[in-house]
């Protein structure tokens, strides 16, 4: 999908572009909105916060929206409740999904549009490797239990007298979890069933595991507030490739009850890394459009999509760092 600027706008924009580069050198701007001033945008996560959104939480952390005149609120559904149809009926103005519950939105006629790939390839592909339990991190649960033991001495030529004698025992047990698990698409329990079968079937084709999604009309009339939203996430990931560790820590921070599993979501962020960057990507959040097309025409052809105009134009990189005008 694209939004054309003319040709003679562009030139425009360029120039005065130039001029500004010319005069000043490497422009940085920092703005720090003063209350009641900035942009509000809210976005919906698909599920409970984790490593996956970290993005979106470490540019919270470090103060990327409030310089681009920003206040972000992040909405967790309810039970029921669906990113996207959230997005199309305007409850937020983005949202985190799945690129095939995109596709079975758009399918219904309702025009959202994927604005930028969080995770290339399906979130059960990605292997989570869990620290073994003693190791800097690890994963491990210990219990402790007390038994009570009785022992009774008889004596002989004596009246028989018991005596209870009580032996304590502690048992120590170390559990560790398993060192490595899979995530399913948190949204996976609202695609049809038949979807989930075939995507577990050899020959299935790829697809975004995660995407922000947008409306279509908001786009139009908000892209620059979008625009930014998106490549202040981009720097929230790129932030958390550079330091890990302070990008968790940041996440536990906003979100105090992953404290317990630090350790797990560590190793989601470690694992889901290369799919946050995958090689050959230009910028951060390309969406493939062959790839969406594909995936669409499989959809189609296994009678999970009936709308021509569900897969055409289904995603946009124009919001992209580098892209549009």
């Amino acid at each position: 999908m694209r939004f054309r600027t003319s040709l003679a706008k562009k030139a425009s924009l360029a120039a005065v572009a130039g001029l500004a580069l010319a005069g000043c050198g490497e422009i940085k701007n920092t703005i720090t909105p003063q209350p009641g001033t900035a942009n509000n945008v809210t976005v919906a996560l698909p599920g409970q916060p984790s490593a996956f959104d970290i993005g979106i939480y470490e540019a919270a952390a470090l103060g990327y929206f409030k310089q681009a005149d920003m206040n972000v609120h992040v909405v967790i559904p309810g039970r029921g409740q669906d990113p996207v149809t959230m997005v199309h009926d305007g409850q937020v103005l983005l949202g985190v999904s799945s690129e095939p519950n995109v596709l079975l939105h758009r399918n219904e006629n309702q025009p959202v549009v994927g604005v930028g790939a969080i995770v290339h390839g399906p979130l059960s592909a990605i292997t989570i490797a869990i620290p073994k339990a003693g190791s800097s991190g690890g994963v491990g649960v210990t219990t402790t239990a007390t038994t009570t033991t009785t022992t009774r001495t008889k004596r002989t030529r004596k009246p028989v007298t018991h005596t209870g004698t009580a032996t304590t025992t502690t048992v120590t047990k170390t559990t560790t979890l398993p060192t490595s698990t899979t995530i399913s698409e948190p949204d996976a329990t609202l695609w049809p069933a038949q979807l989930q079968q075939l995507l577990g079937k050899p020959g299935a084709p790829t697809y975004d595991g995660l995407v922000l999604v947008a409306r279509k009309g908001s786009i139009v009339q908000h892209a620059p507030l979008i625009r930014r939203f998106v490549q202040q996430v981009a720097r929230g990931y790129r932030a958390a490739r550079a330091n890990p560790s302070g990008a968790i820590t940041n996440l536990i921070n906003a979100v105090p009850s992953l404290a317990p599993q630090r350790p797990l979501e560590s190793a989601i962020l470690t694992s889901a890394m290369p799919y946050f960057f995958p090689p050959g990507g230009k910028v951060w959040g390309w969406q493939r459009e062959s790839q969406w097309n594909a995936f669409g025409t499989w959809l189609a052809q296994n009678h999970l999509l009936s709308n021509p105009n569900a897969v055409g134009d289904a995603s946009t990189n124009e919001l992209l760092q580098g892209q549009g005008v």
